[in-house]
């Protein structure tokens, strides 16, 4: 009978979750080549391959995503023992890993979180918001603050509560006819010139719905970035769109609000079920609750 040997499990695992043999190295604490060799092994024992190798870094086969879900649970299993027995449930050390659709979504709700509990570590990692959610569900985050996204995504087995909602504004570089403007209407929009963001934005898609409810269209020429699209705007290609929040005080950038609709993204806090009641990720939730009612 075969039997799988935990050490190498452990290393595919690190791999997989943070797609990076270094990262996977630096998060257990070994060398890269042990990482290396213990992958081998495994794939070696039981004449399979789990990672595809190639210029530009690693990937899952299709045999290696089966696998990461087994392990996803495997070590979440053995997370929860070590919270289980660190300090009688006390909250001391750790890391968590967030992820977030818009820095601003998550800073203040770090701040506090920091001050409650300074011992525990914060990895912070940016997408849109279903590219968060997926790495929630593949379990490479604890859990994320993100704008509402796609219906179908907010899954039964899915925790979620509100947080923040954030104003949409339009943004437009020097020499646009409306950079002087300090408001502007919908229907001015329709016809002209967007640097849209990418597909998978909470932002764009609440845009878009209120521009098909006005019968207005506008005319994508890019689809970037929040840091590509600012560019874009500042060089005058066309105009943006961008959650006030965000807004930094670009230079030869001037942001609009929309004068006759109310447009805004819901932020929410989104963890797994299951995931709820770890330690660290309740201790995140209740630190957030406590701002929500402020």
């Amino acid at each position: 009978m075969k039997y799988i040997n935990f050490s190498q499990l452990r290393s595919f695992h690190a791999v997989a979750k943070t797609e990076s043999i270094t990262l996977a190295a630096k998060l257990l604490n070994i060398s890269q080549p042990t990482i290396t060799k213990q992958i081998q092994l495994l794939e070696e024992f039981y004449s399979i391959n789990v990672i595809n190798r190639h210029a530009r870094g690693i990937s899952l086969t299709d045999l290696g995503r089966k696998l990461f879900e087994i392990t996803s649970g495997i070590f979440e299993l053995e997370e929860q023992a070590i919270q289980l027995f660190s300090s009688n449930l006390n909250i001391h050390k750790g890391t968590l890993v967030t992820g977030t659709s818009g820095t601003y979504y998550i800073i203040k709700l770090i701040k506090e979180f920091k001050k409650l509990h300074p011992g525990i570590e914060l990895k912070i990692i940016s997408s849109n918001s279903n590219e968060i959610l997926d790495k929630l569900y593949n379990f490479q985050i604890d859990l994320g603050v993100i704008g509402k996204p796609l219906k179908e995504n907010f899954k039964s087995d899915l925790y979620h509560i509100p947080y923040l909602k954030q104003k949409i504004v339009i943004i437009a570089g020097k020499g646009n006819k409306f950079y002087n403007n300090k408001t502007i209407k919908l229907h001015e929009l329709n016809g002209t010139n967007f640097i849209n963001r990418e597909t998978g934005s909470e932002t764009r898609r609440v845009f878009e719905e209120n521009l098909s409810k006005a019968s207005i269209n506008v005319n994508t020429i890019m689809e970037v970035s929040r840091t590509t699209m600012v560019q874009a705007v500042k060089e005058n290609i066309g105009l943006g769109l961008i959650s006030e929040p965000e807004f930094d005080n670009y230079k030869d950038i001037k942001k609009i609000h929309i004068e006759d609709y109310d447009i805004f993204t819901q932020a929410y806090l989104v963890c797994l079920k299951k995931k709820k009641t770890d330690n660290l990720v309740n201790a995140f939730i209740e630190t957030a609750k406590k701002i929500i009612l402020e």
